[in-house]
């Protein structure tokens, strides 16, 4: 699956897990649909962060479209981190709710604005390598715990970081560079 195709096909798995969280009836099932929903966030924001913008950049430069992005990615994961706070207490609702509101704000000019520029300036054979690769650091993400990414990313944003650096980090967990390799950081 090529890489803006894979990424949609998040957009669409997370929008569904908010109306699911919407209907859920207890705490228990929502802290449940929230987890699932933060754990596939964090990956999707790693995988776009650390080689999808990466690769973008590098084909189109630091255009506004993308610069964008990488702001509205730190005020996503804020408001992340606040929910997964508020998790069972009186406000969750609201921060998810704010939560959801940011990132279709942010699917949308993504989808429609930044995307299709994108398939331009990559064609589909480059879309598609990066796609298995986005594939595959995705899957990896999804077996960790989402709370280590997520602060890790929050520091990034509360340095003003645009991008996440490697050398800035203080965990010991590898991180998966734009070409595919594990390195530690």
């Amino acid at each position: 699956m090529n890489a803006i195709d894979l990424l949609k096909e998040h957009h669409r798995d997370v929008q569904a897990l908010f109306k699911k969280i919407e209907d859920a009836e207890g705490v228990d099932e929502k802290k449940t649909l929230f987890q699932e929903l933060a754990a596939k966030l964090v990956g999707h924001d790693g995988i776009e962060r650390e080689i999808f913008y990466p690769a973008c950049e590098e084909a189109l430069g630091l255009t506004d479209d993308l610069g964008e992005a990488l702001v509205e990615h730190g005020v996503v994961e804020f408001s992340l981190y606040q929910a997964d706070q508020a998790l069972g207490g009186p406000d969750f609702d609201f921060k998810v709710t704010v939560l959801q509101e940011l990132l279709e704000h942010h699917i949308k000019e993504e989808e429609s604005e930044f995307f299709p520029k994108v398939k331009k300036a990559m064609g589909d054979e480059k879309l598609d390598s990066l796609g298995e690769e986005l594939s595959e650091a995705f899957e990896d993400a999804l077996e960790e715990d989402y709370h280590v990414a997520l602060f890790e990313n929050l520091r990034q944003v509360l340095i003003g970081a645009l991008k996440p650096s490697v050398a800035d980090s203080d965990d010991k967990r590898a991180k998966r560079t734009p070409s595919g390799t594990r390195k530690s950081a």
